[in-house]
């Protein structure tokens, strides 16, 4: 029976365990987040939806038919009335091709929002990788000063009369020791949140490994021209500025009005007598009242306000790109200068070697640890700025859906 239970609580927990993610380089995990990111996945939809909006305005009007009948009483019999009329909407002005100009205008703009969106996505979901793997780098230094600092508090704690220092020690390191694992408890509940957000982003449900995650920072880049190649932004500036112009040109066409026009057949039958008549209807507004001036003249402010924004959105973004360059030049100068990886570990080795030896001062492990751990973490806040500076680089010139991590 004991076997059973225990059989069967390892089931559930195999369960509710979630596994590690099938993900073995950076790349393949950030191609994943590429094709199933809800965002993305959304946009590609609105993208779609924009595109049927221009079968939609290319369609055209269904003929109309007009029926009528009716029986008059009369002193000399009756008189049975039909009438038929059926009448074609012909769009004069140019309204068919000016709507359609007018969809295909907003699916461009559409696109073009949507790529703007989609890089950001992408960026965003790049910083919380790197930031991902930042975690994992940092929570063993604090497991390390945690078993460091619990060495020495019971070397510290076994002693039977310490002194006045000794005991201001102790208690500084006790201090030190809830700081740290209030952190990492912290760090912890921020790894558990990222790896379930970028699993999620993935279009998986499992939790991210390490080996999955970008080690390295492209900090070789050299920026020398501050052209704009391929905005996103600027070509949904100038997209906009084509539907402003595309709906001036349907607002024009609607000063037109629509011509109804078809044949008409009415027959009458009175006793034996029976009359037909053939003939051709014809219908449409009298343009006496409005020449739809009031909506050209909106139109034509809307036009006059999207040039202004392209004009101010283009000189904005060579501003940005600027801004750009020179923050990832400034923050990959600082990154190489300093130490490595390798070159840190080596000192957080000797570091070590030299506390396991027992001739450091309490205060002095407390403060080498703090700094080694503020050192990685200002470390970590410049790669995460130098990052973010390369990939809105990329960004402006059109370059991020064809880089890697």
């Amino acid at each position: 029976m004991k076997g059973f239970t225990f059989f069967t609580f390892s089931m559930i927990c195999s369960f509710v365990v979630k596994a590690e993610c099938n993900f073995n380089t950076p790349n393949e995990l950030f191609e994943m987040i590429k094709k199933n990111h809800p965002n993305i996945s959304i946009n590609k939809t609105k993208s779609d939806v924009l595109k049927k909006s221009i079968d939609f305005a290319d369609q055209v009007p269904n003929p109309e038919l007009d029926a009528q009948s009716t029986i008059e009483d009369g002193t000399i019999g009756k008189t049975y009335s039909t009438s038929l009329t059926l009448k074609h909407t012909f769009e004069l002005g140019g309204k068919r091709k000016s709507r359609v100009k007018l969809a295909r205008t907003h699916f461009k703009a559409g696109k073009a929002a949507a790529m703007f969106q989609d890089e950001d996505t992408i960026i965003d979901s790049i910083l919380k990788l790197h930031r991902l793997r930042q975690i994992y780098e940092v929570i063993p230094l604090y497991e390390e000063s945690l078993t460091t600092f619990n060495k020495i508090l019971i070397t510290l704690k076994k002693r039977n009369s310490i002194s006045p220092q000794q005991r201001v020690e102790r208690e500084t390191l006790e201090l030190a020791k809830y700081d740290y694992q209030l952190k990492m408890s912290k760090l912890n509940s921020e790894k558990i949140k990222l790896s379930k957000h970028l699993s999620f982003f993935a279009g998986t449900n499992c939790d991210i490994p390490k080996r999955a995650l970008p080690t390295k920072i492209n900090l070789t880049e050299v920026f020398n021209s501050k052209k704009l190649k391929s905005y996103s932004k600027i070509d949904f500036a100038k997209a906009s500025l084509e539907v402003a112009q595309a709906n001036l040109n349907l607002e024009s066409s609607r000063s037109y009005p629509n011509l109804k026009i078809g044949p008409t057949l009415e027959y009458e039958k009175l006793n034996s007598r029976n009359s037909k008549t053939i003939g051709i209807a014809l219908s449409f507004d009298l343009p006496v009242l409005n020449f739809n001036s009031a909506g050209k003249a909106k139109a034509a402010k809307e036009v006059i306000v999207a040039s202004t924004q392209l004009n101010s959105i283009e000189k904005e973004s060579i501003l940005d790109l600027d801004s750009w360059i020179i923050t990832y030049q400034r923050y990959r100068d600082s990154l190489v200068s300093i130490a490595t990886k390798k070159e840190l570990e080596m000192k957080h080795k000797r570091i070590e070697s030299l506390f396991s030896r027992g001739i450091i001062s309490t205060s002095l492990v407390i403060e080498s640890h703090r700094q080694l751990i503020e050192f990685s973490n200002t470390r970590f806040e410049f790669e995460i700025g130098a990052i973010e500076a390369l990939w809105n680089i990329y960004k402006m010139n059109g370059q991020t859906n064809n880089k890697n991590i």
